[in-house]
């Protein structure tokens, strides 16, 4: 994303280990510390992280950990650092955050519809379809989502996007149980960028899949409210 953005947006890369050859700002999300000299115009020297943030026009929160970890891994890098950035963000006013969700995040639905929502002209999961994670992974993503919704509805955060991410591969993948919810690095590099673009205010939800037609979600919404389309097939 960073190759994806940075030609006409200026970005600010926080992680807990700096990308070789990019400017960042090394930190633990999931705790409020402080960073040294960021800004010159700040009254101290030793600044929080949230003060990042400061007249950030969007926020694209891509920190977490996945399937396999812990239940103190998931509460760490998923709720607690997601929720950090959301209380920064919110706290500055930053009018748009775009927050990488996952399709765990609706598994039972998807578990439930099976298999027809894998047919070309079967039923499909909607964009206003409820969290229904079927793991703890997935209920940290659907918390996530959740505490988006609340900024939105307190107004502390103009818009939110939520985007189910599907399976994430350079390639098509083999395995059966992938292949549905593949989505390719060029349709989910265009996706986040029109997440991040698109003119739209409150709080959204959209799915992150490529083009193909035994995916189980409704594309539909997710291509209107963005004008985007996937270009990536199985």
């Amino acid at each position: 994303m960073i190759s994806e953005l940075s030609e006409s947006h200026e970005l600010v890369l926080l992680d807990r280990r700096m990308i070789p050859g990019k400017p960042g700002i090394r930190v633990d999300l999931a705790r409020p510390g402080v960073i040294s000299g960021w800004r010159r115009r700040l009254s101290s020297v030793r600044a929080r992280w949230a003060d990042v943030f400061e007249d950030a026009d969007a926020v694209l929160h891509l920190a977490a950990v996945h399937t396999r970890a812990t239940w103190r891994q998931l509460v760490d890098s998923n709720i607690y650092a997601t929720g950090n950035v959301l209380r920064a963000a919110a706290h500055h006013r930053v009018p748009r955050f775009v927050f990488a969700s996952s399709h765990w995040a609706i598994k039972a639905q998807e578990w439930e519809m099976a298999p027809d929502c894998y047919a070309s002209d079967g039923p499909k999961i909607r964009s206003d379809q409820e969290p229904r994670p079927a793991t703890l992974y997935g209920a940290s993503k659907a918390l996530a989502e959740i505490l988006g919704r609340m900024f939105v509805d307190n107004v502390r955060i103009r818009s939110f996007v939520a985007v189910r991410i599907g399976s994430y591969s350079d390639v098509p993948p083999i395995a059966a149980e992938r292949r549905p919810i593949w989505i390719g690095t060029a349709d989910l590099r265009s996706l986040l960028r029109s997440a991040l673009e698109a003119p739209l205010e409150g709080y959204h939800v959209v799915y992150g899949v490529s083009a193909q037609t035994i995916s189980p979600f409704d594309l539909s919404p997710t291509c209107t409210l963005l004008s985007w389309s996937p270009r990536q097939t199985l």
